[in-house]
């Protein structure tokens, strides 16, 4: 084809020159905008493009805060409530403990005495005295140490003096059953041994049990008390 000048442009560019002959099918190319007048390279306009289509990314979500007042966490509030928990076994506190408790044991014994009057001239009624007696202290010691030792505190007022806790074989606290059974069958069978063998053999165990704490399943131990936080403290 013929054209005027030596200059072609491409058909359907916008200011091309029109040509003589025939037409061409070729389709009309896109318009493109000069990068002179943009300013910009077509590097940069593909980035800005890509960086338009992508897609926002999510807000972080905002950290919580603990609203004052607000129930804490379970693990906070379990921290918050723990008492006293064991330490290692004893066993020379449970002797200094078990005289303790005998003097607390007596003083009551001495009032009841005092209560019932002077000693009787018969036999037998020395002898129904003695059987009063007795059973008056076996049952206030037994309500007595069943009482404290199952108690929040798991100790009588000569294991608190010492600073011990009944516990079970595991740290915790015994049940109701355990400690029936130590100061009822156990602490009679261990009465019943020559030589206090019973009590002697928690020296020789590592976990200073004697043969009633093995029969009920309780042993015990020093008392340690749970440390709280700064916060816990001061709140």
């Amino acid at each position: 084809m013929t054209t005027f000048g030596n200059r072609q442009s491409a058909p359907g560019v916008h200011g091309a020159k029109p040509t003589f002959g025939k037409k061409t099918s070729q389709a009309p190319a896109p318009r493109a905008m000069p990068a002179a007048k943009s300013g910009l390279s077509s590097g940069s306009l593909a980035f800005l493009q890509a960086d338009h289509n992508r897609a926002p990314a999510a807000a972080p979500a905002p950290a919580s805060r603990q609203i004052p007042g607000a129930a804490a966490p379970a693990a906070q509030t379990a921290s918050q409530t723990a008492g006293h928990t064991a330490g290692k076994p004893v066993w020379g506190r449970r002797v200094i403990a078990a005289l303790i408790d005998v003097a607390v044991l007596i003083v009551p014994l001495v009032l009841i005495i005092g209560v019932l009057g002077p000693q009787p001239q018969t036999t037998d009624a020395q002898f129904a005295r003695q059987v009063g007696v007795f059973v008056c202290l076996s049952l206030g010691s037994l309500a007595y140490a069943i009482g404290m030792e199952s108690s929040s505190r798991q100790a009588t007022l000569g294991k608190l003096a010492v600073g011990a806790i009944v516990t079970d074989k595991t740290g915790g606290k015994p049940t109701l059953g355990a400690i029936i059974m130590r100061n009822t069958l156990g602490k009679l069978v261990s009465g019943l041994t020559p030589f206090y063998i019973s009590y002697l053999m928690g020296l020789a165990r590592k976990d200073r049990r004697c043969l009633h704490d093995l029969m009920a399943g309780t042993m015990v131990c020093a008392k340690s008390k749970t440390s709280f936080s700064y916060d816990q403290t001061f709140a």
